[in-house]
């Protein structure tokens, strides 16, 4: 099972720096970061809409959703997404 936790600070980053609208979707996806042992990140779109989401979940007034295609990083992970002063960060 999968799923994803955002902390308050990252959604006020949301709402504050990236300039988020109440209802917006935020893709998470798997994206190619190198040839190294783990050649894959999870990078942020917020500027997507759902074309096949295999997962979609409200989380402060934003859609953070995970297309069928990018499951497979994710797959029985929990993904926690928070924020400091140099912005958003995995852990």
């Amino acid at each position: 099972m999968m799923d994803i936790i955002v902390s308050e600070s990252a959604v006020r980053s949301f709402h504050n720096e990236w300039s988020l609208e109440d209802g917006q979707y935020v893709r998470i996806y798997a994206k190619y970061s190198g040839g190294s042992d783990d050649a894959f990140a999870i990078g942020i779109n917020s500027s997507a809409e759902p074309i096949d989401p295999t997962f979609v979940k409200s989380i402060g007034g934003y859609l953070f959703f995970i297309e069928h295609s990018d499951a497979w990083i994710f797959k029985n992970k929990v993904l926690k997404i928070d924020s400091n002063e140099e912005g958003i960060y995995f852990n």
